[in-house]
């Protein structure tokens, strides 16, 4: 037996862990997780960059059939200005996905939200804010609706 939405969504905030980069929340009948992965200046002797990484997770619900689908949505950008001239770019990504990344920079000095430091670190897995969002629907019920062939 499903939990009904409107109680399940009461429960997304017991979802959140302040110990974890991301959150959770209800939002119009869905569940919406995001992680703001990484967002960062880089002020080197002789280059300025900003890098500005985000990821999020939708889960959509059918009642009727006691179901949930998802969908990843990923976005970057970076911009870098040094003797060579400027260049930036950005991605997007919107779909299914599985990924691990890590980067690691060090010199110069790097402002992001948590301070100043060397060095420039941060790592990404999906599965770490996936497994906890589906063991929770899974335990109240709700089962993944299955692809075409599936």
């Amino acid at each position: 037996m499903t939990t009904p939405l409107a109680e399940l969504l009461a429960q997304v905030p017991a979802l959140n862990d302040p110990a974890q980069p991301f959150s959770f929340e209800g939002v119009d009948g869905k569940i919406v997780g995001k992680w703001d992965i990484v967002r960062a200046k880089s002020l080197y002797p002789k280059e300025f960059k900003t890098i500005d990484k985000k990821y999020s997770i939708t889960v959509e619900f059918d009642e009727r059939k006691g179901t949930y689908k998802y969908k990843d949505r990923e976005k970057s950008s970076n911009t870098s200005l040094s003797s060579g001239g400027l260049s930036f770019g950005t991605s997007s990504f919107s779909g299914k996905t599985s990924k691990k990344e890590f980067s690691f920079e060090l010199g110069g000095i790097n402002k992001t939200d948590e301070g100043i430091s060397p060095v420039l670190a941060w790592s990404f897995d999906t599965s770490r804010i996936k497994t906890p969002l589906f063991e929770f629907l899974e335990k109240n019920g709700w089962k993944h609706k299955k692809g075409l062939f599936g």
